[in-house]
């Protein structure tokens, strides 16, 4: 479904689908640590997987700081709305494309399912995902009025989820950068 439908798409038929695109996340997320488990990468493999993961994060976590840096440019009265959904939606394959290297680069590196930072990783990992999600779902439902009027003409809850949307992302992501850090 294109874009433009998914935001003509019923309020019913936007749940169905951000529950069927949440369901796609957590088996990926699963098969991905299925394979971790069963991979044994071979004599440099690691050190490729290492490079693909430094770009992809490079990427992804770029893609998600320029949208929260718009995001508090619109705060400061400096961009509007409607750039910003607009921005949104073109950075999201971005960010989907980095986290999708970052979890297929990442079979390859041999987690430690032994350790608690590679649960905690993992769980980070997830609810970036999951977020990105709900994120995408709750852009695609602003009306199209609201597209382009100031953050303060907004309907609290809807301000209210965009800002716990940003939280979330930002603490998933930084507690996985810091853990793969402090891992490495």
């Amino acid at each position: 479904m294109s874009a433009a439908s998914h935001l003509q798409a019923r309020p019913a038929d936007r749940r169905q689908q951000t529950l069927w695109r949440i369901a796609a996340v957590c088996l990926g997320w699963y098969a991905v640590i299925l394979a971790s488990v069963h991979t044994h990468p071979g004599f440099g493999v690691r050190e490729v997987a290492l490079g693909v993961h430094l770009v992809s994060l490079t990427l992804g976590f770029g893609a998600v700081l320029a949208v929260d840096g718009l995001g508090l440019a619109v705060l400061a009265g400096r961009a509007r709305v409607g750039a910003l959904l607009a921005f949104s939606a073109r950075a999201e394959r971005l960010i989907w494309t980095g986290f999708v290297g970052l979890a297929l680069s990442g079979i390859a590196l041999r987690p430690d399912f032994a350790s608690g930072w590679t649960d905690a990783n993992l769980v980070a990992a997830l609810v970036a995902a999951v977020n990105g999600v709900l994120a995408q779902a709750l852009r695609s439902g602003v009306p199209d009025v609201e597209r382009l009027s100031g953050w303060r003409e907004l309907p609290a809850p809807l301000l209210w989820r965009a800002g716990a949307a940003a939280l979330v992302s930002q603490a998933a992501w930084w507690t996985s950068i810091l853990i793969g850090a402090l891992t490495g």
